[in-house]
């Protein structure tokens, strides 16, 4: 009993060693890897190096210097000889060639009386006073006529159909249809006139009547003549009703 004690004690303590080992060697490496880091966990602020900015700066340039010249004013100095009119003097130069200027040919001499008295004056006309032409100022243009005034356009006025008729001075009668009357149509037609201020009939308008008589109406009062019509003592256009009776009767 006793060797089997010793047996399992001496097996505890052979078993707790490498436990003991193997934690003692991961403290040693943490704590290396934690003395590694820590450098790297400290942010320290890197220096700016200072940079002379006198060397980037444009070097002044040295003043120039004004030269002052002085120049001195020119006298112009004027020589006047004397010359007397009768000396005869000879030229610089003589030249070469000698142009001879042909004089134009002028025409006699006009005697002009004085206006202060005795005497002629001898003046050459053509020579102070040039022959200009006359200048013709063109009249200015004539106006033209103004426009004859338009007409003033006076409606029509309207009279009844008796007033109208007794102004009447030549009634053309219609000469009745063939086939109206192998027919034996009769009837009315009613026209509308617009009769000038001369009294001629200037249009027609056919209001109601048979289509077998109503041409035969129109060839006929289109004929007819009236008096004109009086307003103010003035003729005036007007406009009438007109009533044409067709009837196999009549004579």
């Amino acid at each position: 009993m006793l060797e089997d004690s010793l047996f399992e004690s001496q097996g505890h303590k052979q078993s707790r060693k490498p436990a003991t080992v193997l934690l003692s060697v991961v403290i040693h490496f943490a704590v290396i890897a934690l003395l590694a880091l820590l450098p790297l966990t400290q942010i320290q602020a890197i220096p700016m190096p200072k940079v002379d900015m006198s060397l980037w700066a444009p070097q002044p340039e040295a003043p120039r210097g004004i030269e002052v010249t002085t120049v001195a004013a020119a006298h112009r100095v004027q020589t006047v000889i004397e010359v007397d009119p009768g000396d005869v003097i000879a030229p610089p130069s003589i030249p070469t060639d000698i142009v001879y200027v042909a004089e134009a040919p002028t025409g006699p001499p006009v005697n002009l009386p004085l206006a202060s008295g005795g005497g002629t004056a001898s003046l050459r006309l053509r020579e102070l006073i040039g022959s200009q032409p006359e200048v013709e100022v063109p009249a200015p243009p004539v106006p033209p006529p103004p426009p004859p005034p338009a007409p003033v356009q006076v409606a029509p006025t309207r009279v009844s159909g008796g007033v109208q008729q007794a102004n009447l001075i030549r009634q053309v009668r219609p000469v009745y249809p063939p086939l109206a009357i192998t027919t034996r149509t009769q009837g009315v037609v009613l026209l509308e006139a617009v009769i000038s201020k001369e009294g001629r009939i200037e249009s027609l308008r056919i209001i109601s009547g048979h289509p077998l008589l109503n041409q035969a109406a129109l060839d006929a009062v289109q004929q007819w003549q009236y008096r004109p019509t009086l307003l103010n003592g003035e003729p005036v256009p007007v406009i009438t009703t007109i009533t044409v009776n067709f009837s196999l009767s009549s004579p």
